[in-house]
């Protein structure tokens, strides 16, 4: 069992307000090995232009402490940076999608992202039927 975060982004203006118009994204909490060890392509493949852009500012920071102090001392930073942004790739996917509008729903705990989408969606789906329920 693994833990999914959920964010949900409401539908368009002109479009009814329903669960079948949300846009829902599901990303699980864990250590992503792929954003530790080649960060600006997971910034990419993820449109995490920003986050990319941070990064870039961070290797021409570390060239100059290199320069500077050592490549040694930059090589430990740059590593210790690598195996941070690894641990926090989800979260940082997380407050990209809440700068596109999107709103954390919760976490859920399920074997895979699909079944996490399907216990999501029940949720709401009770939720909506009883608060018509009580009108």
């Amino acid at each position: 069992m693994s833990l999914f975060a959920i964010y949900a982004k409401a539908a368009a203006p002109d479009q009814p307000q329903t669960l079948a118009n949300q846009d829902v994204e599901v990303i699980k909490d864990r250590f992503s090995i792929l954003a530790c060890l080649f960060t600006p392509i997971w910034c990419v493949w993820h449109r995490l232009w920003l986050e990319l852009a941070a990064y870039l500012g961070v290797a021409f920071v570390l060239g100059f402490i290199a320069f500077f102090v050592g490549e040694s001392a930059a090589g430990w930073i740059g590593f210790l940076a690598a195996i941070l942004i690894g641990l926090e790739a989800s979260a940082i996917r997380g407050y990209a999608l809440t700068r596109k509008g999107y709103l954390f729903e919760g976490q859920v705990v399920s074997p895979s992202a699909r079944d996490a989408e399907w216990r999501y969606t029940a949720g709401q789906l009770s939720n909506e039927h009883s608060a018509g329920a009580l009108q």
